[in-house]
């Protein structure tokens, strides 16, 4: 199995042209020296910079709301453990399964052609991305969930709406906050790329400066957002390990 694995992975290689000497020459390319020195006082400007950054976390903000608040009803509709019938399970499933092909970089396109250029655009793109990574995640923290509970509630002729809410939600939301936070972090790197394509935020900066070639600027600015998304990091990891 090893050997065929081996095999098929240096086909693939020969197929698609790769070369490792890449991994040294690339070193040798001349637009490196454009990386630095980093103008840090253009990098540090409120409207250069600092700006955008707070519409990226503005966006990220929006779309973790919207996304893991359509997630919630969204994810406990496709468990079987608290689906309300067969129908439900299979549609929502269904629907969710076409979203989650879609990749967060052609909704951003669609949406930008839809609604023009901007952080609204970005905002839902992200909603969508947001709605189904949450849903994946909280679907299947649901159907770990202990059914006791629920057969109790439902034994003693609880309907179905009071039974999900008392017998699973307390179980499963300490599940379902650490994942929304793992979601926010997701979105703070997402709304980078998404802004290349014109979605709003910081990335929209770095298409800028990168058409300009100006890489020291972008050097810059990824390191900001290096430092940002480290820090929301770990701020996320240490609250998560305390809800879970």
């Amino acid at each position: 199995m090893a050997t065929a694995v081996v095999a098929y992975t240096v086909a693939a290689g020969r197929t698609v042209g790769f070369n490792p000497s890449t991994f040294w020459q690339v070193w040798s390319n001349p637009l490196w020296e454009k990386f630095w020195p980093i103008p840090w006082d253009w990098v540090l400007d409120r409207h250069n910079v600092i700006e955008p950054l707070i519409e990226t976390f503005q966006i990220a903000i929006v779309s973790t709301i919207l996304g893991c608040g359509l997630a919630l009803p969204v994810a406990l509709a496709m468990s079987p453990l608290t689906s309300p019938n067969r129908v439900v399970l299979v549609v929502t499933r269904s629907i969710m399964n076409v979203v989650r092909a879609v990749p967060d970089l052609f909704w951003a396109k669609l949406l930008v052609t839809a609604v023009g250029i901007g952080a609204f655009a970005g905002s839902w793109a992200l909603s969508v991305f947001s709605l189904a990574v949450m849903v994946k995640l909280f679907s299947e923290a649901v159907d770990g969930a202990d059914p006791r509970p629920l057969e109790a509630a439902r034994a003693a002729g609880g309907r179905h709406m009071p039974v999900v809410r008392t017998g699973v939600l307390p179980t499963v939301l300490p599940e379902y906050v650490a994942y929304g936070l793992y979601v926010f972090e997701l979105n703070i790197r997402a709304s980078l790329v998404l802004g290349l394509v014109g979605a709003g935020g910081i990335g929209r900066v770095v298409e800028a400066q990168r058409q300009y070639f100006r890489f020291d600027r972008v050097l810059g600015v990824l390191v900001i957002v290096f430092v940002v998304v480290f820090v929301i990091e770990q701020v996320s990891v240490a609250i998560r390990k305390r809800l879970v």
